[in-house]
């Protein structure tokens, strides 16, 4: 595998996905994409502490 895509895919594409989770629970999508590229644990994250995508399944306060 070549140098420049091993860096694509170890660092742009945790940054696409973080970017789009990110979009579509309305948080600043360029915060989370950035710190998903750099640090893609950021995604576990995103994923997990923040507000659901489908508030059919969320649970009520």
């Amino acid at each position: 595998m070549s140098e420049l895509a091993f860096l694509l895919l170890l660092f742009c594409l945790p940054a696409a996905i973080g970017f789009h989770m990110a979009k579509r629970r309305g948080k600043n999508p360029f915060l989370w994409g950035l710190l998903s590229g750099i640090i893609p644990f950021f995604l576990v994250v995103l994923r997990m502490r923040h507000k659901p995508l489908d508030r059919k399944n969320a649970p009520s306060r």
